[in-house]
């Protein structure tokens, strides 16, 4: 598999996120020979009046809507100008979603109207790879929503970044391997990357092993893509989360970035065990690559 296609949403209300994912899915398209489209998706002005309250006149009901009309193009603009001028700073080649470049490492900023995650889970199908970014201020409670709607509903696999990528990313790559469906997708989607890397980890926590695939079959499977994999086990919590467990013993294997299948378990086994995914997103500092 490559990756020839990326998606970054844009929200435009929160630059420093914005920017973070952004940075992140350029240096990575540098990296792999894609393309980006860096989706900005514009609430319509019209949908503010359905959170108007009772007894409002059409004058304030107007005045809503005109309130958020200029919310929303001052949003564009900002992302628009953060698009324009990273990409100016990392000397990518922009175009518009049209054109069919010949070159392989381009950009194009894309504007939708419509519910942010509504637009999202659809236009993002037909993308090998979605950036995110983890981080978010108070005014972008949203972005979990955004997370969320990439990961569930997209059926793409998603690369959640806590801090920009550089250049170097991805040396020391540790794969959380638990047999399940969600964590084979993640192998299989992660390829391009696992095999630039110098070394490759399979964590297995073994308390949570599908009994019908063993560590040594995703080992082998990773060595017929010419990738040299080693595997650590884990085993029990000592009073500790597993995806603390996890996260720990990713960071004594040095790694730069974490590769898993996301939301593995069911919502049921979820309420009694915990959620690892939610945990991992909310405290790893390390970019994550994630399937479901």
């Amino acid at each position: 598999m490559s990756v020839k296609t990326v998606l970054v949403p844009l929200i435009g209300s929160d630059e420093a996120c914005d920017q973070t994912a952004l940075r992140s899915a350029l240096t990575l398209a540098r990296r792999l020979g894609a393309h980006v489209d860096a989706l900005h998706v514009r609430l319509d002005p019209r949908s503010a009046a359905a959170f108007v309250g009772e007894g409002m006149t059409s004058a304030m009901i107007e005045s809503v809507i005109d309130m958020a009309e200029k919310d929303g193009q001052k949003r564009q603009q900002t992302a628009r100008t953060l698009f324009d001028e990273t990409c100016r700073e990392l000397s990518i080649k922009t175009s518009t979603p049209a054109q069919d470049e010949e070159e392989d490492v381009t950009a194009a900023f894309v504007e939708r109207e419509g519910n942010r995650e509504e637009v999202l889970l659809n236009f993002g199908r037909m993308f090998d790879l979605i950036v995110v970014c983890k981080k978010a201020s108070e005014d972008n409670s949203g972005n979990d929503m955004v997370i969320n709607a990439a990961l569930l509903e997209t059926g793409r696999p998603v690369l959640v970044v806590d801090s920009p990528l550089q250049d170097s990313f991805g040396k020391n790559a540790a794969v959380i391997w638990n047999g399940s469906v969600e964590s084979s997708r993640a192998i299989t989607h992660s390829l391009p990357i696992l095999k630039a890397a110098e070394k490759v980890t399979l964590i297995c926590a073994m308390d949570d092993l599908d009994d019908e695939l063993h560590p040594e079959e995703a080992i082998r499977y990773l060595k017929r893509h010419g990738i040299e994999a080693s595997s650590c086990e884990i085993r029990g919590s000592s009073g500790r989360t597993t995806a603390d467990l996890l996260m720990s013993q990713a960071g004594q294997c040095g790694a730069d970035i974490l590769v898993m299948g996301a939301y593995t378990r069911s919502r049921l086994r979820r309420l009694f065990f915990g959620a690892v995914t939610g945990e991992v997103l909310e405290k790893c500092e390390l970019p994550v690559l994630m399937a479901h």
